[in-house]
């Protein structure tokens, strides 16, 4: 699986236009059960919050070298072009894009603990069309419908995208049907994705698929851009549609 995703990363990242230098990856190991994938020409770099932070100073201890001391970024540009996302709290991981003209300036901010959640989106159906139906408007379309199958136009259902701090991804919905829809209405499908990376402030998701030897293989990559990041919200923009989450609640028991 690995060995299959290295080198579909390899080749999908010089179509993709999600970076000005695209170019091949290299893998370490970074546990048993996950894989960092360090792509060429990103300029990600990561951290832990350290006290001392304001709206306008980022001070941040580096992940590259944890006995030194911290270090100090001006963020003042990054607030006000609401590129901190998340909540920065001292000891929070988080990733940092600097500006490509000064390093002491950063400008995208990352806090990874708010990003590692469980984020969730309603969805509505749409009408599918059938033979019956070609020639008319979608009003008429509707008009026409039972109002059962009417009602259900505006059924939302729950779907899911789940982050974990390994770099793991999972990506599921509410796919129950009912003797209703009878193939009348149609829920958005959803990808299956299996890893995220950051690459220069945006994020990849990759797509998986299990091939007929049963092995999971990624399929594509989706280079999403961050609109918004809170302890409770994640706004992202695909390239098809804006996208709002909540976060998952967990249930008491």
């Amino acid at each position: 699986m690995k060995q299959n995703l290295l080198i579909f990363l390899s080749v999908i990242l010089f179509a993709t236009a999600c970076s000005q230098q695209t170019g091949k990856t290299v893998a370490t190991e970074e546990d048993n059960d996950s894989l960092a994938t360090i792509l060429e020409g990103d300029s990600t770099i990561y951290g832990i919050v350290c006290d001392g932070c304001t709206d306008t100073i980022l001070v941040f201890l580096s992940s590259n070298n944890i006995a030194a001391d911290p270090d100090t970024l001006n963020i003042l540009d990054a607030t006000r072009n609401h590129r901190i996302f998340g909540r920065l709290t001292i000891g929070d991981k988080i990733a940092v894009v600097r500006n490509d003209s000064d390093s002491t300036i950063a400008r995208t901010v990352i806090d990874m603990e708010n990003l590692f959640n469980t984020w969730c989106y309603q969805a509505l159906p749409k009408l599918h069309v059938r033979a019956d139906m070609e020639g008319r408007t979608e009003q008429q379309k509707i008009n026409n419908l039972p109002d059962s199958i009417r009602n259900l136009l505006s059924i939302p259902r729950e779907y899911t995208l789940q982050i974990k701090a390994d770099h793991s991804a999972m990506a599921y919905g509410n796919m129950r049907k009912t003797t209703d829809e009878d193939d009348i209405i149609e829920y958005p499908t959803i990808k299956r994705y299996g890893q995220w990376h950051l690459f220069n402030g945006k994020l990849l998701l990759t797509e998986m698929a299990i091939d007929s030897t049963g092995a999971m293989n990624a399929i594509s990559i989706d280079t999403v851009q961050f609109v918004l990041l809170d302890r409770d919200t994640l706004v992202l923009q695909f390239a098809d549609e804006l996208r709002s989450y909540y976060k998952k609640v967990k249930s008491e028991e």
